[in-house]
């Protein structure tokens, strides 16, 4: 694979552009704190927590897309649907289109609230459920907690953003075309940036984009490594 541009880049390059990424938002919200509105600040934090999430799914100690791949009833969870070009996709596709809802916050502001409300609570369930299922299939293992790569940053900075804006929210006057607009733009990332995705990979079954390590999890199911799982 030394020479597939694109296996590279889906491999580890676009994770080092996202955490950039989440640098540069972080340094542009402490330089513009006083001058911005909250949708605004909310959105940025937002965009950085982010990056902070999918490191902890992918990277330390990465492992997200395994228990998300069994949740999907893969018997290749290595190998689909979530692969590292769907990752890809959805991650970074999610951050861009935050981040261009950020570049309008001051024009749609409840609207940007409802989509931080929305993305955090739903990360916190799934990752809640995610984890439930994997303390049930490792319990025997040795595992001991619900904990899977992505809790932690669901638990400690995505639940208390989304608590946040709900609070400021229910202090505005909201119109329901504003809160049917955000549940939009959080479709729009659910079914174009994962479900679509997802259906493609089901079907193709590549091994080209299959992963090498089920990070976190590796301690209870070893692996030989994506290519050679299945």
């Amino acid at each position: 694979m030394k020479n597939d541009k694109l296996y590279q880049w889906c491999d580890q390059i676009w994770l080092h552009v996202l955490y950039g990424i989440g640098i540069v938002m972080s340094c542009l919200l402490v330089s513009r704190w006083s001058d911005i509105s909250m949708p605004s600040k909310l959105m940025y934090m937002l965009t950085i927590m982010v990056p902070l999430h999918v490191f902890e799914e992918n990277t330390f100690p990465g492992g997200f897309f395994f228990m998300n791949n069994l949740g999907q009833k893969s018997d290749r969870p290595m190998v689909y649907p979530q692969n590292m070009l769907t990752n890809m996709i959805t991650n970074l596709g999610a951050e861009i289109l935050f981040i261009v809802v950020l570049i309008f916050a001051d024009y749609i502001p409840n609207t940007t609230v409802v989509v931080v409300i929305l993305f955090g609570y739903a990360e916190c369930i799934h990752h809640t459920m995610d984890g439930i299922r994997m303390y049930r299939r490792y319990a025997g293992k040795g595992k001991r907690t619900i904990y899977g790569p992505g809790t932690i940053t669901s638990y400690a900075g995505l639940i208390q953003l989304s608590t946040y804006g709900l609070v400021w929210l229910t202090k505005q006057n909201i119109a329901a075309s504003e809160v049917f607009a955000g549940v939009g733009i959080i479709l729009f990332v659910v079914i174009g940036l994962i479900l679509i995705p997802f259906i493609i990979s089901r079907r193709v079954q590549s091994k080209r984009f299959a992963f090498s390590s089920n990070g976190y999890f590796e301690k209870y199911e070893p692996m030989q490594g994506g290519k050679n799982n299945g």
